[in-house]
């Protein structure tokens, strides 16, 4: 079975695929730095690799041009992460949106409006408030929204009586809504098990519809960062 995974943090079984490095602390075995993920940026294998910016490194400007942000991780505020993109004018940003109580989903909702030239991808589709990061994707076609832990965590997921019915509700009109074509199939591997994500979106008839938006956003930070050379 052939899928695409769009939150990486070690390697899987999958046919490509975005690598996301962590940085800092805690320490978590079995996952990439940013050193590793550069080593693994490898397009012509349909897999690219985003450097993890760290709350030390806000100032800095990068060669690489696919950044990930971890507001919850790093602690760092909207106008520094927001002056940070302005420094770097990156080709696509990876925003951690998990949960994160200084944040506010307008907060990223303003973010990726003040830069409409580059495509963000919404890791984790804002946990317990996916139905507020759903509308905002609705409105603003420079985001792709991932479910990673979301769907493991926090939804049904076909079998957990403590999930939240309407996390899975939220994930299955995505599916349907008119940005259907944003959507990403992304398992936070090794946190959780690839397998598993990959066979719930099965069982959603959902796979070729994912594959499909995996590859146009590909194509599309493909795309991006020519032209930024």
């Amino acid at each position: 079975m052939i899928f695409y995974d769009a939150h990486l943090h070690c390697r899987g079984n999958e046919a490509g695929g975005f690598f996301v490095g962590l940085e800092g602390v805690p320490v978590v075995a079995g996952t990439l730095d940013n050193r590793q993920v550069l080593a693994l940026h490898r397009p012509e294998e349909r897999y690219l690799g985003f450097h993890y910016v760290a709350a030390g490194e806000l100032q800095e400007k990068f060669s690489h041009r696919l950044l990930k942000y971890h507001p919850r991780r790093e602690k760092y505020s909207p106008a520094e992460v927001e002056a940070s993109i302005r420094l770097n004018r990156p080709a696509a940003v990876m925003l951690d949106t998990l949960n994160e109580p200084y944040w506010q989903p307008g907060d990223y909702w303003r973010i990726a409006r003040a830069f409409p030239e580059i495509l963000f991808i919404f890791a984790h589709s804002g946990g317990y408030l996916i139905q507020d990061f759903i509308k905002i994707c609705h409105f603003q076609p420079n985001i792709y929204i991932d479910f990673a832990l979301t769907h493991t965590m926090l939804a049904c997921y076909g079998r957990r009586p403590e999930g939240l019915p309407y996390i899975d509700e939220a994930i299955v009109y995505s599916l349907h809504a008119p940005f259907r074509r944003r959507g990403l199939l992304s398992s936070d591997t090794p946190f959780f098990d690839q397998a598993g994500v990959v066979e719930y979106y099965r069982n959603l008839d959902a796979l070729d519809l994912l594959n499909e938006n995996f590859i146009t956003c590909f194509t599309q930070v493909m795309e991006k960062l020519q032209e930024c050379h």
